[in-house]
């Protein structure tokens, strides 16, 4: 049996395919890659210890240095996403991680089907919150920083049989770019406080979003 928060995160993105975490690559792109790091190096300096600056599509956040990556795209209703994950577990198709962080990217809600990035963002929202009790939920606030419209969700997730787990999600959306991007940690209930604090927060309090450089 599968969590249903992880059917319903792939709602807009679909199964992970099997890839390496580095994959072959041409010269251009490996150049393109490394110049890309020493920006990011210079930038925003140092990755906290144990972790790295990683990229994904227009995402910069750490991860840590030794953890299991994978990452797919695709479309859904015509509109295009990318999903990126790690965890410490070694995770598939078919075994979804207990504790690790996700990020999912979600492009041209606006240009394609006329859906706003921040309603988007409620469109991304609403199963999760249809899925789940009052009770179940533990944090829910909305604010804006700048261009970007910010929803934070937190849910206790615990389907018979399964490890109970808690779900942290930072939603921001941004109409300016047509973009929703979704950076998600969770953990078992049991290790939740010590895995938010060697983790969890310091993944959600260094993302960034690039334009042309990576953000502060």
């Amino acid at each position: 049996m599968k969590r249903n928060h992880f059917i319903q995160r792939l709602a807009l993105v679909a199964l992970f395919a099997s890839s390496s975490s580095h994959a072959q690559s041409t010269s251009p792109e490996v150049a393109s890659a490394l110049q890309m790091q020493e920006t990011i190096q210079r930038e925003l300096g140092p990755a906290p210890q144990g972790f790295l600056w990683q990229v994904h599509k227009t995402a910069v956040f750490p991860k840590p240095t030794t953890w299991h990556e994978q990452q797919s795209a695709g479309s859904s209703a015509g509109i295009p996403f990318s999903t990126y994950a790690a965890s410490p577990e070694r995770f598939s198709q078919t075994q979804m991680f207990e504790m690790g962080l996700t990020v999912q990217i979600i492009n041209g809600s606006q240009r394609l089907r006329n859906v706003a990035a921040n309603q988007m963002a409620l469109v991304y929202l609403k199963p999760f919150l249809d899925a789940h009790k009052k009770e179940d939920i533990l944090v829910l606030s909305q604010d804006t920083q700048g261009s970007y419209e910010r929803t934070l969700f937190r849910y206790q997730d615990a389907p018979p049989g399964m490890t109970p787990i808690i779900v942290h999600k930072m939603i921001l959306a941004n109409n300016s770019t047509d973009s929703v991007h979704v950076f998600t940690f969770e953990s078992p209930v049991s290790t939740w406080e010590r895995n938010w604090a060697a983790y969890g927060t310091p993944f959600m309090r260094q993302v960034n979003i690039l334009s042309s450089t990576p953000n502060r």
